[in-house]
């Protein structure tokens, strides 16, 4: 029997993790609550976990407003005089490319450290910030290359719905109702490779896949929530972190960046936490059904 085999057939009918699994592995609510517990129950620790999320995030925000900030501001008054530069255009994208990078390695590292304290959490181990920066200084091979992994695959997912959405209104309603399945099997492939070392990068998402689809598509309905919960926060740290508006005063304007970006890790934050969970509990309800069928 291969280990990736997620219906389990015995002297009966097939069984599959969904329906082994306990109730709570099958609500997407209660999923949810279930995050929010972990928060809750362990606020000491889930506080600190946060901040080491969000300290090198929002000091690579200040960096990119303070360096970038600038020269966006100059580019869009000159696109609305007609006067645009194409050297102001190319300095632009040279300063904005590394950035990007920087923001997808700090954003990695962010969701790596939300799943490993989940984990942590879920096995009743020690709660350390050591024990978790531990994990990633043995993993960060593994883990950098699932990153890849997952990035390239939602980066070409989210154009195809952006040309699907400029090629015809229906075509990009389609995309889009298909986007929140894609992502489901990206974030639980992110935290697959994680937390297993047989399954880094492409197997992961294969396994996160058959997840999905075994259990009755919960990582679909997860991600439906979670994005209309999430789109909000989105579009406000969008806004703030690329308004050029003086009138408001540097200090202020760097309060509300402040508040934006705390809300946008605490989104990405909660996300892989309750991604992390659903995978806990899809793979409980898969041993559990293992041990049904095989008597031990």
């Amino acid at each position: 029997m291969g280990s990736e085999e997620l219906t389990i057939r015995c002297n009966t009918k097939p069984i599959s993790p969904a329906t082994a699994a306990s109730p709570a592995s099958n609500n997407a609510v209660k999923i949810i609550q279930k995050a929010i517990k972990y928060l809750l129950e362990n606020k000491k620790f889930m506080l600190q976990v946060f901040l080491l999320v969000l300290t090198p995030f929002w000091i690579l925000v200040l960096f990119h407003s303070i360096i970038v900030g600038p020269l966006i501001e100059k580019v869009e008054d000159s696109y609305e005089k007609s006067s645009l530069s194409r050297q102001d255009l190319i300095s632009l994208l040279a300063l904005e490319i590394p950035f990007a990078v920087a923001f997808s390695l700090v954003l990695l590292f962010g969701s790596v450290v939300a799943i490993f304290a989940t984990a942590l959490i879920h096995q009743d181990a020690s709660l350390s910030l050591q024990e978790i920066m531990l994990r990633i200084r043995s993993t960060w091979k593994k883990t950098i290359t699932s990153g890849l992994t997952v990035s390239i695959l939602m980066t070409t997912i989210i154009s195809l719905i952006v040309i699907a959405v400029y090629l015809t209104p229906l075509l990009g309603v389609l995309a889009a109702l298909t986007y929140p399945y894609l992502a489901s099997i990206c974030n639980l492939g992110l935290v697959i490779s994680t937390v297993e070392d047989d399954f880094p990068g492409t197997k992961g998402l294969f396994r996160a896949q058959e997840f999905v689809k075994k259990s009755k598509f919960q990582g679909y309905l997860l991600m439906l929530m979670l994005i209309l919960l999430s789109i909000p926060i989105y579009l406000a740290f969008y806004v703030i972190s690329t308004d050029d508006d003086d009138q408001i005063g540097h200090i202020t304007r760097f309060a509300f960046l402040l508040v934006a970006t705390v809300l946008f890790c605490l989104t990405i934050f909660f996300n892989n936490i309750v991604y992390t969970l659903l995978y806990l509990e899809l793979k409980s309800g898969y041993h559990l059904v293992h041990m049904a069928c095989t008597g031990s």
